[in-house]
């Protein structure tokens, strides 16, 4: 089996450039009719085809090849997917410093005892 096929696999997972990891649930895939993920990745140049075999997103490029900035994290096959799809796609992206900044903006709650 090549490293890019989807074949007996229920999770489609792979390493971006960033740190962060995509993840596709493929068996929500099987049932999928629109297979917007695919579509969106396609338009923009990224890593994700369609298996014809298997009507089932596979990847046109070496698991190397992506986690070196194949894939442009630009989070169109997780949109695509929530809207349009099946919700298969989860995007998980390092964001340093956001718990931090959470934290700064959050208020504190007030109650008020009567």
């Amino acid at each position: 089996m090549r490293e890019n096929r989807t074949l007996g696999k229920k999770l489609l997972e792979f390493k971006v450039r960033s740190g962060g990891t995509i993840a596709i649930d493929i068996q929500r895939c099987i049932e999928c009719e629109t297979k917007a993920c695919v579509k969106v990745c396609t338009i923009q140049g990224g890593p994700l085809v369609l298996d014809v075999e298997q009507q089932v997103p596979s990847l046109r490029w070496s698991l190397a090849e992506i986690e070196r900035g194949g894939c442009v994290e630009c989070l169109g096959c997780e949109l695509d997917c929530e809207l349009y799809g099946k919700r298969a796609v989860q995007v998980n992206l390092p964001l340093a410093g956001f718990d931090e900044y959470l934290r700064s903006v959050a208020e504190l709650l007030v109650y008020q005892v009567d």
